[in-house]
C-alpha cells in the first residue's frame, strides 16, 4: 500500500494508543504537529514527527511493555512496529499527481455543495442562477444537474470530498420528499457530515416537516432554513444566504445587483410552484 496512505489511514489509530500510555508533552506535540502535516502534505514535517516518535518508543518500549497499568501491551509493540514501518517508506516517499492536486488546487479554496434530488431540478436552477450571478465562478460550485458544476466523470461523492478536506465546504440542502427518499441523496448528505461542514437548508414549498426520515437524518433538522413559498420570510432568508455566499467568497455587494438577482429568483420560484401564475390572475 501507498506508504503516505497507509499513515493516513493508520493515524487515528496511531495517535490513541500512544496517548493510552502518555500525554508528554513532546510526545503530545509530534503527534499532533504530524495531524497537521498530514493536512499540508509537508513530508519534511511528516519525516521529523515520525522520526521523533520512533525515538520516544525505542526509548520507552521495555518501560512501556512491564508497566502492570498497560491494559493492551500488544497494542504498543504493533503502534511501534508499525510506526518504524512508515517512518521507513517516508524516507524516500515522493508526492504523487493527487497529492499535488489537493495542495495547489484545494487548500483553503472554499466551495459550495448544491445538495439536490433531480426532480427538483428547476428549484436547483434557480439557486444556480442566483449563485453564480453573485459572482462564486463554476468550479466553486458542486451542482450535479449542471453540466458546469457537476462532479468528475468517473469520481464518487465521498472521495471527492475527501479531497477537498482542506477546503470550506459549504453545503445547501434542497430538501424535498423525494429527496429524503433517495439514497444517493442522503449519502451526499452524509459526506457532509462526516466532513463537518456548515450547511443552510433549503426546503421545496411541498416538503412535509412531519416526515419521520427527516428527523432521522444525520445533520441538525431543527437548525431554521427556508421554505422558498416566495413569501416575506423566504425573500429575508435569501437575503441571508446572499450575504453569507458573499462573505465566504469575499465578494463584493453591488446593491442594484444584488437586488435584481433576488428578484429574478423569487420570480422564478414562483413561476416553479404555480403561484406566480395564481398572482397574476388575481392581478388581471
Amino acid at each position: 500500500m501507498d506508504t503516505l496512505k497507509l499513515l493516513r489511514i493508520e493515524f487515528e489509530g496511531i495517535k490513541d494508543t500512544i496517548n493510552d500510555y502518555t500525554t508528554q508533552g513532546n510526545v503530545n506535540n509530534h503527534l499532533n504537529q504530524l495531524e497537521i502535516a498530514l493536512k499540508k502534505n509537508d513530508l519534511a514535517a511528516m519525516r521529523y514527527c515520525l522520526h521523533e516518535l520512533v525515538k520516544w518508543y525505542g526509548n520507552n518500549i521495555a518501560e512501556i511493555l512491564r508497566n502492570r497499568f498497560v491494559n493492551n501491551p500488544n497494542d504498543q509493540e504493533r503502534n511501534k512496529e508499525l510506526i518504524e514501518k512508515i517512518e521507513f517508506g517516508m524516507k524516500t516517499y515522493e508526492l504523487n499527481t493527487d497529492d499535488l492536486c489537493i495542495i495547489n488546487q484545494c487548500s483553503e479554496v472554499p466551495i459550495i455543495f448544491l445538495s439536490h434530488k433531480s426532480d427538483d431540478k428547476q428549484y436547483g436552477d434557480a439557486l444556480e442562477k442566483l449563485i453564480i450571478g453573485l459572482g462564486v465562478k463554476n468550479k466553486q460550485l458542486i451542482y450535479t444537474s449542471h453540466p458546469l458544476h457537476k462532479i468528475p466523470l468517473d469520481e464518487n461523492i465521498y472521495d471527492y470530498l475527501r479531497k477537498h478536506i482542506n477546503n470550506k465546504i459549504f453545503m445547501i440542502i434542497l430538501w424535498s420528499d423525494k429527496y429524503l427518499e433517495s439514497p444517493a441523496c442522503l449519502n451526499e448528505m452524509g459526506a457532509a457530515w462526516v466532513t463537518q461542514s456548515d450547511y443552510t437548508n433549503i426546503f421545496v414549498p411541498t416538503f412535509s416537516f412531519g416526515n419521520p426520515k427527516f428527523h432521522e437524518c444525520a445533520v441538525e433538522t431543527r437548525k431554521m432554513g427556508a421554505v422558498l413559498k416566495g413569501d416575506d420570510h423566504c425573500k429575508a432568508s435569501m437575503i441571508e444566504l446572499k450575504n453569507k455566499i458573499q462573505k465566504l467568497f469575499d465578494l463584493e455587494n453591488v446593491e442594484a445587483t444584488s437586488s435584481f438577482l433576488l428578484d429574478a429568483f423569487n420570480k422564478e420560484i414562483l413561476e416553479v410552484s404555480g403561484n406566480g401564475q395564481v398572482e397574476n390572475a388575481q392581478h388581471q
